[in-house]
């Protein structure tokens, strides 16, 4: 069986996005299998995962982000309109002469802005979002990592407390054969009674073993469940893989080369990069604001009063009439008189849509706004922008440091539990020699019950820590092996 996670992570974006195409019927199909291979486990948990959906829809909000900022730039074009009904004195929004009636007013307007020059900011503002959204595709990867290791992680819980389970039953067997023995051997009268109690009192032992077994292979499978999203499955059941013994490998690396390998392909180390550039954009974002702004800007605008009812209008007929207009010479009974025309206005009804056009007016006008004083929140806001930069570069830091000690930590546990596998397993070989003469002195009677429990726990022991060891070290060389990018195999 083999994993490529590194294909997984370069497909992550797709798997999240295609999270609705599965038909009813696959799902149904797959929700009902009661026995999952790795892979499979796999696939459905990066389709399924809540906390992969989730990220998913974080990458999208960064997208839109992105995408916003970019249109900042563009003109921004609004409208509006306004009714209203007045009572008592108000102003005639046509003419600003006080009228003392109930009046009603309509209004309709347009007004256009184009930043022209704003200290950088929307330029700034655009390479910070992308930024922000290049760290969220980092982001998704790095979730779905987690998901990866912790599917496997729960798999090998679950197989490692079936082995546990298994033994505890194969004890708890041996211990019920070994009671009806003793229990011959008390009516034969070659054994005391107490033999039988302490026995007896072994069987309950195994079966709260087998109890405790049977609840953390029960808790492994619910957490597995959990992260493929799987609901009320009853008989979860993995396939076991075939799992070398930990005395068969040979650990050809170290940890410093799996971190030299890690740091250059773990979208945490990408994403927290990314971070740091994005607060730097953060930085001249924030110096624009201490810089001048300049736009153009329009509006147009109409509006209608219901007391303007009768329009007046140059269009009527010439009319001729006297005018004196003084005196020609001393003869002051002599006047002089003077034929003038003029048109006399005509009056029409003044309709609606006649006085919306009327009405209308605009303008187009520059905005320079210079600032000089504000509080200092401006120059405040650059030496946020420079604290945000100066933790983002420290927590890239961080998250490289984070990243080694993990990988030391699991490379050292490999090997510790490497070393505690090759011991206890000879431990193991000298306990069940030990148990196996222990189980033939007591059939034979020459051997109390104490001694005979201390041998068999001693063999339980250590056949349980063999256990442990292995799938400890199995899942620790895994890790390594994913962040080497190295097909994960059993």
């Amino acid at each position: 069986m083999m994993i490529n996670p590194i294909k997984k992570i370069i497909v992550a974006a797709v798997l999240v996005a295609g999270l609705a195409a599965a038909s009813p019927a696959q799902a149904q199909a797959q929700t009902q299998k009661t026995t999952w291979t790795l892979q499979e486990c796999l696939d459905y948990g990066l389709q399924n995962n809540l906390l992969l959906k989730q990220s998913g829809l974080n990458r999208e909000l960064a997208f839109i982000n992105a995408k916003q900022a970019r249109n900042n730039i563009l003109p921004t074009v609004n409208g509006g309109t306004s009714y209203s009904i007045n009572f008592g004195l108000n102003n005639d929004p046509t003419t600003g002469v006080l009228v003392n009636q109930n009046t009603r007013a309509n209004s309709f307007s347009v007004n256009s802005n184009v930043p022209i020059f704003n200290g950088f900011q929307l330029r700034n503002t655009i390479k910070q979002n992308q930024l922000n959204y290049e760290a969220s595709l980092s982001d998704l990867e790095k979730t779905k990592n987690d998901v990866i290791l912790n599917i496997i992680s729960q798999y090998l819980e679950i197989i490692l407390s079936d082995e546990l389970l298994q033994a505890a039953k194969l004890q708890l067997e041996s211990s019920k054969v070994q009671a009806e023995r003793t229990q011959k051997l008390f009516q034969a009268g070659s054994v005391a009674e107490s033999n039988v109690f302490e026995i007896n009192s072994q069987i309950a032992t195994d079966e709260v073993s087998i109890i405790n077994a049977q609840n953390r292979r029960d808790i492994a499978a619910v957490n597995l469940m959990q992260l493929l999203d799987l609901q009320d499955l009853k008989d979860f059941k993995v396939v076991k893989p075939d799992i070398k013994d930990p005395d068969e490998d040979v650990i050809n690396f170290d940890a410093t080369n799996v971190y030299d390998i890690a740091q250059q392909r773990m979208p945490e180390i990408k994403s927290a990069d990314i971070r740091a550039q994005s607060a730097l954009a953060g930085i001249r974002v924030s110096q624009g604001a201490l810089m001048p702004q300049l736009s153009l800007g329009g509006n147009f605008s109409t509006n209608y009063f219901n007391l303007n009812k009768i329009r007046v209008v140059d269009a009527g007929q010439e009319q001729t009439f006297e005018q004196v207009i003084g005196l020609v010479n001393r003869d002051v009974n002599q006047k002089v008189y003077t034929i003038m025309t003029q048109k006399v206005p005509v009056t029409e009804k003044y309709t609606y849509l006649t006085q919306l056009q009327d009405n209308r007016g605009g303008g187009v006008f520059l905005n320079l706004q210079i600032p000089i004083f504000n509080g200092l929140s401006a120059r405040n806001g650059v030496l946020r922008s420079k604290i945000n930069y100066k933790n983002a570069v420290l927590n890239s830091e961080i998250t490289r440091n984070q990243l080694r000690q993990t990988i030391q930590q699991s490379y050292a546990d490999a090997v510790a539990a490497q070393k505690r596998f090759i011991a206890m397993k000879r431990q193991l070989a000298a306990f069940q020699l030990t148990f196996r003469n222990a189980e033939i002195r007591f059939n034979n009677g020459v051997m109390n019950t104490t001694d005979y429990n201390v041998a068999r726990n001693n063999f339980t022991r250590a056949e349980l820590d063999v256990i442990q060891a292995k799938y400890e070290y199995t899942f620790r060389l895994k890790v390594l092996d994913f962040y080497q990018n190295k097909p994960i195999t059993f």
